[in-house]
């Protein structure tokens, strides 16, 4: 019995000292955490470090009026854009250990963005992709963990548009390749 214990100890020190000597973990011991973060040359996000951040351009114009810090606005011949960068991370962590790990099957994540409700009017676009409420749209396919990537957010709204109040939600999903 004595012995059937010692083999129990040492197999579990092994599956405890593996993960964290190696930095890499079981897809069943990791978890993918996605956050929002202001970008150093964007505007300030709301709950920015979160994965529930909001962006909030206040009362904005095509003509005349003022745009927050950070936030470009472009005006067409038939529309309008607002603009702004913001960064987002995705990070692996060993449930274990509570340190950074990259999963052993994958080294990249899958980003897509989706809008969370159609807008037939206005033009919602994440990285140059434009958003739908139907599909989500690959923001890209190779990831790479722990590093904050910037994408950069736009809203064209045309002149036909009524003036009012803007608002919709974009849903990002990270996916382990």
């Amino acid at each position: 019995m004595l012995r059937a214990t010692k083999w129990v100890m040492a197999l579990c020190l092994a599956v405890l000292v593996i993960p964290h000597a190696s930095g890499q973990c079981l897809p069943a011991a990791c978890s993918l955490t996605l956050t929002l973060q202001s970008d150093a040359s964007g505007m300030v996000l709301g709950g920015s470090g979160t994965n529930s951040a909001s962006m909030s351009f206040g009362s904005a114009q095509a003509f005349g009026g003022s745009v927050p810090s950070g936030v470009s606005k472009t005006v067409g011949a038939t529309n309008w854009k607002i603009s702004t960068p913001f960064d987002v991370k995705v990070t692996c962590i060993n449930l274990i250990t509570l340190l950074p790990c990259t999963l052993l099957m994958s080294q990249s994540y899958t980003l897509t963005a989706q809008l969370q409700s159609a807008d037939a009017v206005d033009t919602w676009q994440v990285g140059g992709f434009t958003l739908s409420s139907a599909s989500a749209s690959t923001l890209t396919a190779s990831g790479t963990y722990g590093q904050a990537t910037a994408y950069t957010f736009a809203l064209t709204i045309p002149f036909t548009k009524a003036a009012g109040v803007i608002s919709n939600g974009v849903n990002f999903i990270a996916i382990a390749n």
